[in-house]
């Protein structure tokens, strides 16, 4: 069976691929906040960034791929943070802010769902995050599925993280699968793992390269 079709535009074939799947970075696609919740918490509540850092860089890691619980681990910094109120409160105030939904690539993905092209989601993320955007933004209404770092237990641009999404998706040519994100070094990745691979930089030049792709 062949993987391939051709297209014609004016005078010209074109080779393109038969696309089954897409996965979508989450954050700084669909998902656009204009600045981190470290940045925010900052400035709101006057806690320096080197009182905030250390826990992104060290317990957060752990939380990133399943190996430590962020609601323990913030636990320990909420009295040096200045934070009175419960580490739920702390994270509804971290999730809500960095849940505004990029519309338009909303409505792409609804295209291409139409079109019987699956499209799921992929993230570096700690559990609880991803759920709230599953559930309580309501993603899982847009995708097929999601892949996250919590779940599979790698981060991108690890190739195992690769190799879970593309066993789970169960697609047999990984010719047949795009990725989609925003970071040069998790696109290279996806690339020599064999996927077809495209950082994302704006919705107009992302439009322009799935017209390419799907039609």
């Amino acid at each position: 069976k062949t993987n391939w079709r051709f297209r014609i535009l004016g005078e010209e074939n074109f080779l393109i691929l038969m696309i089954k799947a897409i996965i979508f970075d989450t954050d700084g696609m669909i998902i656009r906040s204009e600045r981190y919740f470290s940045q925010r918490f900052s400035d709101e509540y006057g806690i320096p960034m080197e009182k905030i850092l250390p826990f992104f860089k060290n317990e957060f890691q752990l939380c990133l791929v399943g190996k430590a619980d962020i609601k323990t681990e913030l636990s320990k910094y909420t009295t040096e943070w200045g934070w009175s109120k419960s580490v739920d409160d702390l994270l509804a105030y971290w999730f809500e802010y960095e849940s505004k939904i990029d519309e338009k690539m909303l409505e792409s993905i609804k295209v291409l769902r139409s079109k019987g092209i699956k499209c799921y989601l992929h993230t570096n993320n700690d559990k609880y995050r991803v759920q709230y955007l599953l559930d309580q933004v309501g993603l899982k209404n847009f995708f097929d599925g999601a892949f996250s770092s919590a779940q599979i237990g790698h981060k991108k641009p690890e190739q195992e993280f690769w190799s879970v999404v593309y066993k789970q998706i169960g697609i047999p040519e990984k010719s047949e699968i795009v990725v989609w994100d925003d970071d040069k070094e998790n696109i290279e990745s996806a690339k020599s793992f064999g996927f077809v691979s495209d950082i994302y930089s704006d919705f107009d030049s992302y439009e322009s390269r799935m017209k390419s792709l799907v039609g």
